[in-house]
């Protein structure tokens, strides 16, 4: 069974998936999406730095299940509402404080973990980089 660590890392490796069809949204929601996948992804990296300082990550844990809420209105037209629930849901459950720093306090291997971690946020940043950049559509055909 997979552990929040590997978790938040499959979400960030399942949303640059949709990375076509997020800058292929109208403005708005590009702008949306864009903002959203930059909070997590910075709320990840300080997630992998708690981790790293020994401590326990409840700001970044916080953030990243109130962000998991805002994923249906952000995300919902690109992913569709079954993949939607079920990326939302899967952030909210990674991010429970008590399991992350308990599956990284008693891993053999700590860098593994901060890396996975540290590996997610540069995907979901670029996926937010990627989205906000993208040419619009009509210009793109």
């Amino acid at each position: 069974m997979a552990g929040p660590a590997e978790t938040l890392s499959f979400i960030a490796r399942r949303l640059i998936q949709f990375e076509l069809r997020f800058a292929q949204a109208e403005p708005a929601r590009k702008r949306a999406a864009s903002a959203l996948f930059s909070q997590v992804a910075a709320s990840l990296q300080v997630l992998a730095a708690d981790l790293g300082r020994d401590q326990l990550p409840h700001e970044a844990c916080r953030e990243l299940v109130f962000y998991s809420t805002k994923f249906k209105e952000c995300a919902e037209e690109e992913l569709g509402p079954v993949e939607t629930d079920r990326l939302a849901n899967a952030l909210a459950e990674a991010s429970d404080k008590e399991k992350i720093y308990l599956q990284y306090r008693s891993a053999e291997d700590k860098k593994y973990l901060t890396e996975e971690l540290e590996k997610a946020a540069i995907l979901i940043q670029a996926l937010a980089n990627g989205i906000y950049v993208a040419p619009p559509a009509e210009a793109a055909a």
